[in-house]
């Protein structure tokens, strides 16, 4: 049966124009987007017509850098979030020990952030069998010296990349990674997500034979762009080579290699160009191996990869820029859409360097969702008030006619994406400060909140020719929110939800 969805409220992404019309779909794909007037036309008695007035209908969003493996690290073990003391969670262990097979590590989340212990009684109880309850942020874990051998990361640095090991363990039982994996959609269908840059450890330690498992048995809810991140050891170029045979279809495909180069400015690891206004003479507290980043860059490239490097601090961000500005220069001008993903600050001489080269800026536009209000963020403690200007950049880097796409981090956070029109458009925190904004001249409107959500997250992923834009002749991935975004207050912008979300023209998700 066809579906035929009709609104005031229709937003193509093609331009930032909202009008009145309708989307017919046959099949997997668009086949007329239209206007009111011609809707007859177009029903019949085999079409089903969905009436969404007052409803934003829009392309599906693109979350363009999530964490499976996070996603799993929040539910791992038993939920301890309920857990007051270390009595309570030394007796949880032990429930937990009674009901698991010999041996088997013992694994929890959710512990409250103001709750840790020393491991003594710990090592006494369980000396052998390791045991690791991690904190709700993650950023501490309550474990044993036993885990600390196994898994050679600490309670104090528990971050993700050190867990690599426990990730590689966990993904080894296929059967929970799917069941998981199939949660973990669910969840991205309810925001509306219909499209992802995922992000897995080395080889992904055999994971990608469950996507493929997926895609063969038609039950992914959205379309996968897999990248590498090395971890445990170089970059792997023959795993990539073969993830592209593998994934040869239209649902997964193989994109190339996420690397990591500074660390959080707000922990002093990120690379400025200025001094840390905290810690004189200081731009950096990590020391980074620039070589050896541009060194797999500049390889990843000449194998026809795609890359996407992690930099907070407005230097790092030059020097990524400049590493593939050198990709050209030595491999040859090619369409590469190389990405520097969260660039919480970027130079305004920089910026156009961005357009010049077609790379993709993905940045973090709900991470004002982690600080709760103004006065908790960092940039006045670190930052000159000239380089504050630079943060979030939104604005300036659309009028330099750059590539602007969002992601989440997740499990930094969940996709939301009228909660990120909150912050791209009033760029207050969720406590509702400050007043008129943070630095409020770089705000985007809806419409470009939406079109970096969409349009310029496929363009970012090659998929401009089948996704991205509500038109004819290309795949129906679409998302509908209930409140109309354009005009409403911000509380009924907070309030504001996905109602429905449509992945290759099925209906996935239903409010």
């Amino acid at each position: 049966m066809k579906k035929l969805l009709k609104t005031d409220l229709l937003f193509t992404a093609a331009d930032d124009k909202i009008r009145e019309g309708f989307v017919l779909i046959e099949g997997n794909r668009i086949a007329k987007v239209g206007e009111i007037a011609e809707l007859s036309e177009y029903v019949d008695s085999n079409t089903e017509v969905l009436d969404f007035y007052g409803k934003v209908v829009t392309p599906g969003f693109v979350d363009n850098h999530v964490f499976f493996t996070g996603y799993i690290w929040e539910r791992i073990g038993f939920d301890a979030s309920a857990i007051e003391d270390e009595e309570g969670l030394i007796e949880r262990i032990v429930i937990e020990a009674g009901e698991l097979p010999d041996g088997r590590a013992i694994l929890g989340h959710g512990l409250r952030g103001d709750l840790e212990f020393p491991g003594e009684k710990l090592n006494s109880l369980f000396p052998d069998r390791p045991v690791m309850v991690f904190n709700e942020a993650r950023e501490w874990c309550f474990m044993n010296r036993a885990a600390e051998e196994k898994y050679h990361f600490s309670g104090e640095e528990c971050w993700a990349e050190k867990c690599w090991i426990l990730f590689k363990e966990i993904l080894s039982d296929k059967d929970f990674a799917k069941a998981q994996y199939l949660e973990f959609q669910d969840l991205l269908a309810s925001k509306g997500i219909t499209g992802i840059k995922e992000i897995g450890f080395d080889d992904y330690y055999g994971f990608t034979k469950v996507l493929k498992e997926l895609e063969d048995e038609n039950a992914l809810k959205h379309r996968v762009n897999l990248v590498s991140q090395p971890v445990g050891k170089d970059a792997d170029f023959s795993y990539g080579q073969s993830c592209r045979e593998l994934f040869d279809g239209d649902q997964v495909r193989f994109m190339g290699f996420n690397i990591m180069v500074d660390g959080d400015i707000e922990s002093g690891d990120g690379d400025l160009l200025d001094e840390y206004k905290n810690n004189t003479g200081m731009h950096c507290g990590m020391d980074i191996d620039y070589d050896a980043i541009e060194k797999t860059v500049l390889e990843a490239d000449r194998q026809g990869f795609r890359c996407a490097l992690h930099a907070e601090g407005d230097a790092a961000v030059r020097r990524c820029i400049d590493i593939y500005e050198k990709c050209r220069l030595k491999n040859g001008d090619r369409d590469a859409r190389h990405a520097i993903v969260d660039m919480e600050l970027i130079d305004p001489k920089d910026r156009k360097r961005l357009s010049e080269l077609n790379i993709s800026a993905i940045q973090y536009i709900q991470i004002m969702n982690c600080y709760g209000s103004r006065e908790n963020y960092w940039d006045e403690k670190i930052l000159s008030v000239e380089r504050q200007k630079t943060i979030w950049a939104y604005k300036s880097i659309l009028e330099d006619e750059c590539r602007l796409c969002f992601g989440t981090d997740l499990p930094l956070d969940v996709p939301d994406i009228p909660l990120s029109i909150k912050f791209g458009v009033f760029r207050r925190f969720p406590d509702g400060t400050p007043e008129g904004g943070y630095h409020s001249e770089e705000a985007l409107t809806p419409g470009q909140v939406l079109i970096c959500w969409s349009k310029n997250g496929q363009e970012a992923n090659f998929e401009e020719d089948r996704l991205g834009t509500l038109e004819e002749g290309k795949l129906a991935d679409i998302a509908v929110i209930d409140t109309n975004v354009f005009s409403c207050t911000l509380s009924e912008l907070e309030k504001a939800e996905v109602c429905m979300t449509i992945y290759n023209g099925e209906i996935v998700y239903t409010k």
